[in-house]
């Protein structure tokens, strides 16, 4: 398994426009990755929502759920 030492080491071998390349493609899959979360949970939430284990929520309601949570007073 690599380190992330490591793998820097290995990185700053390259050359600068393959560094560049490699910031590209690994920006381009974090992308894709975001996306791929946000996909799955929309499908878990959804799943909810119709199985009825998910309650509706208006913006306000959602609101002072948060600040009382976190215990900020408005």
């Amino acid at each position: 398994m690599s380190t992330l030492d490591s793998v820097l080491d290995d990185v700053m071998q390259l050359s600068l426009s393959e560094r560049i390349a490699l910031l590209e493609i690994l920006n381009k899959r974090l992308i894709e990755d975001g996306r791929d979360e946000i996909s799955s949970e929309i499908k878990e939430a959804t799943t909810l929502y119709t199985s009825g284990k998910l309650k509706t929520s208006t913006a306000d309601e959602v609101i002072t759920k948060l600040h009382s949570d976190s215990g900020i007073n408005e």
